[in-house]
């Protein structure tokens, strides 16, 4: 400042100057400021200074005409300003100037002095009062806001790399002053009320009110900051910025409402059910009453969108046509008379009554004859959207039911989920395995099932997580099983169940050839190359290699062809011709060939027919006779239920031993084994009573057993064959070994409708009694 005195004194101070207005900027002492001026008057105050004295009173403009684009009247001005010298100035060439001014010292407008061509106004020096003791308080709030300073600069606001650095080379108290007013981030109102302090304590303590306030709003920043990075675990910092985000507007106190407006006319759009409607605005005011970032409004948005998201009056247009049904049906899957009967008969009802019941059907059978496709086939015939809910090892009620929303991470149930990925009322939904149900503490899902599956109660569905009824009786519900044996009572008893049969060799040929093989070559990527897999291939692949009731290793078998063909064609450069004389090069050696079961005729061996949910086997029952002390021994791993069908042939024998013609000694000097082979596989049923009965009389009568005979049956005491289950598999077991003879219940013989096609080249012969089966299979001593 003493140089700053020597050049300008403070009488010279007192004088009349031209103002120049400044917008948004107020200029304090030691500033350096550039202007750029346009208005004319002012233009001429300028010019005048420079063949003067080059000094000018900048004064800042009222906030409130800052924005004004007309001319500036010294209305619109602050009275108190900084007499400033020009350090440079350059004209431009729309007429207006560019100036270069620097602060020199405070002043205040005491007259205004009239003039037509420039802002001229009476200047007065507005010094600081110095007070005698003053300089030891100036001293301490000086250190004080320097400590202030370095407080801010750690923050990293408003003050640059080098602030510290030229604040500590600064000796002289009001160039501190002036060079910290220069660089504080401040309003306009804020630094003119510091111009127009009178006295430098006064003038300090606003600079350090100014600075504890830009300390305090980075403390709440960096709070904020905290809170934020806080609330979130590393998992999910890339939502870092959105929590942030969350945190500044709880500190504002600022909720945006969009999202539940955007609820509230989804909502308003949809057709829910009363009960729906009812239970969506509950939540919704539930919604409005809590904080957006809470748990609890996670868990009721989530909630609200699965109720608007479900479809509550979405409906396809269903096909009734009979023919385009049938064409579907039989385009997808080959045979399955009984099923497409089925289905055909329901659409027909359908045509004449729109409201009628959905059937629940049960496809049961053995594993790849096609039940879950013919669910996708069904739903094409219909034109209903598919979905496929595979239960098997499913134990948890929950998965019916849904989980309560009380639970982390709870869901619907996996019915509710299907509803909303359908998006129809309508759809056609498989239940896959519904025989491998599990149970468990946490409850019966069978049990949970009986509701969806009542068609009286289905269209008042409640899943726990919803809270609130959802109709599911327009649903065609369409499940699957292996052994309907496994499939609890009071559930089994709401099913229309339809048995699905194994495949004979003719129909797995034909199968093979539209379906299988086309599929297969598609996959492969050779609908361009000339491969053929002939008929005679095709069954000496089912004969050889595929044993089964339906068609999935088959398939396999067919699709591992096609690999082989596509490799010798990127090797070698051409196909594979495969006939039944090189399968074995391509297939390995055959895993089942005639001499797996010998058919000769022998002593003690039966030929006798099971069925499991796989489909029919053949098993051969052995006895031997030999000496011992009476003892009647079964060997195989058989079921309760086998052994006392063994016990009662046992019994049957010994009570007619006289009319077979058997010594009494044979039960008490000989011993007599029962052996069912492949020992490793459990084995139960009644329907092996013939069977055992003949076997054991072989043995004891030392008669041979014609080996062309296929037989099974239940035998009670009085020597009645009564009839057995798996009639169809049992007649394709005794097809697929070539057995020609096949010893049947008479009683089954009402369960041969439709078979034409299966006993063609076997015959059937019907057994009432014990009596007949013996005289058709043992043979005369030689």
């Amino acid at each position: 400042m003493e140089d700053r005195k020597e050049i300008y004194s403070m009488d010279e101070m007192s004088q009349t100057l031209p103002v120049i207005p400044t917008i948004d900027v107020v200029v304090f002492p030691n500033m350096v400021v550039p202007l750029l001026v346009l208005d004319e008057k002012i233009i001429k105050g300028i010019n005048a200074a420079l063949e003067g004295n080059k000094k000018i009173l900048l004064l800042a403009t009222k906030p409130q005409s800052s924005g004004y684009q007309g001319p500036i009247g010294i209305q619109d001005l602050y009275t108190t300003g900084t007499i400033s010298h020009i350090m440079r100035s350059m004209a431009l060439p729309d007429n207006g100037i560019k100036v270069l001014a620097q602060g020199i010292a405070r002043a205040t407008v005491s007259e205004i002095v009239s003039s037509k061509d420039m802002l001229l106004v009476n200047t007065d020096p507005l010094p600081f009062d110095m007070m005698e003791d003053a300089h030891v308080e100036i001293d301490v709030k000086i250190r004080d806001i320097i400590s202030l300073t370095e407080k801010v600069s750690t923050l990293g606001k408003n003050f640059g790399p080098d602030f510290q650095m030229i604040m500590s080379q600064i000796n002289d108290s009001e160039r501190i002053i002036d060079f910290l007013l220069s660089h504080l981030n401040i309003t306009i109102e804020q630094s003119q009320q510091l111009l127009e302090r009178t006295t430098m304590v006064d003038l300090l303590g606003g600079i350090y009110d100014i600075l504890q306030a830009e300390i305090e709003v980075s403390k709440v920043q960096e709070k904020v900051r905290v809170n934020a990075r806080e609330s979130i675990n590393k998992s999910q910092r890339e939502y870092y910025l959105r929590e942030q985000l969350k945190a500044i507007q709880k500190e504002l106190g600022e909720e945006s409402e969009s999202d539940i407006e955007d609820i509230k006319e989804k909502a308003a759009k949809m057709n829910l059910s009363d009960e729906a409607s009812l239970e969506v605005k509950r939540q919704i005011r539930r919604l409005e009453k809590t904080a957006a970032d809470s748990l609890e409004a996670v868990v009721i948005r989530n909630h609200l969108e699965w109720v608007l998201a479900l479809p509550w009056d979405a409906l396809t247009e269903e096909n009734k046509d009979l023919l385009h049904a049938k064409a579907v049906l039989d385009e997808d899957h080959f045979g399955l008379h009984d099923v497409k009967e089925r289905i055909l008969d329901y659409l027909s009802v359908r045509s004449l009554r729109d409201q009628c019941r959905t059937p629940i059907l049960c496809l049961a059978g053995p594993p790849g004859v096609g039940k879950t496709s013919l669910g996708r086939s069904i739903a094409r015939s219909l034109n209903r959207n598919f979905f496929r809910i595979a239960l098997g090892g499913m134990h948890d009620e929950s998965e019916i039911r849904g989980h309560r929303r009380t639970y982390v991470g709870a869901l619907p149930g996996r019915l509710i989920q299907a509803m909303r990925k359908v998006q129809s009322l309508n759809p056609l939904i498989v239940i896959d395995e519904i025989d491998k149900l599990g149970n468990s503490g946490r409850g019966d899902p069978a049990s949970a099932l009986l509701e969806v599956l009542d068609p009286e109660q289905n269209n008042q569905f409640y899943d726990n997580y919803l809270g609130m009824n959802f109709d599911l009786s327009k649903v065609m519900f369409v499940t699957t099983a292996n052994d309907i044996s496994n499939i609890p009572g009071p559930l089994r008893d709401r099913l229309d169940i339809i048995q699905l049969s194994g495949y004979t060799r003719e129909e797995k040929s034909e199968i093979a050839s539209r379906y299988l093989i086309p599929k297969a070559i598609y996959s492969s990527g050779l609908e361009s190359h000339k491969i053929e897999i002939s008929v005679p291939v095709i069954n000496q692949v089912i004969y050889s290699y595929t044993r089964e009731a339906g068609v999935r290793e088959l398939e396999r078998t067919v699709q591992k062809l096609c690999s082989k063909y596509a490799r010798s064609l990127i090797e070698t450069n051409k196909g594979v011709d495969f006939s039944v004389d090189n399968l074995t090069k391509y297939l390995g050696p055959q895993r089942f060939s005639a001499e797996d079961f010998i058919f000769t005729d022998r002593v003690g061996v039966t030929n006798g027919l099971a069925w499991t949910s796989c489909g029919g086997e053949l098993l051969q029952v052995e006895a031997v006779l030999m000496k011992g002390t009476g003892k009647f021994i079964l060997t195989g791993q058989l079921g309760d239920v086998m052994k006392e069908s063994a016990q009662a042939a046992m019994t049957y024998a010994r009570a007619h031993m006289d009319s077979f013609g058997i010594d009494s000694k044979k039960f008490t000097e000989y011993d007599l084994h029962i052996h069912l082979p492949a020992g490793a596989i459990p084995k139960d049923g009644p329907s092996a009573g013939v069977t055992l009965l003949t076997s054991i009389l072989s043995a004891l009568t030392g008669r041979r057993i014609n080996g062309r005979f296929a037989m099974t049956g239940e035998l009670n005491l009085q020597g009645n064959v009564l009839p057995i289950g798996g009639l169809k598999e049992k007649i394709l077991a005794a097809k697929q070994y070539g057995l020609d003879h096949v010893i049947l219940p008479k009683q089954n013989q009402k369960d041969m409708i439709n078979m034409g096609e299966i006993i063609k080249g076997i015959e059937i012969l019907w057994a009432e009694n014990a009596r007949e089966v013996l005289d058709w299979v043992l043979l005369p001593k030689i």
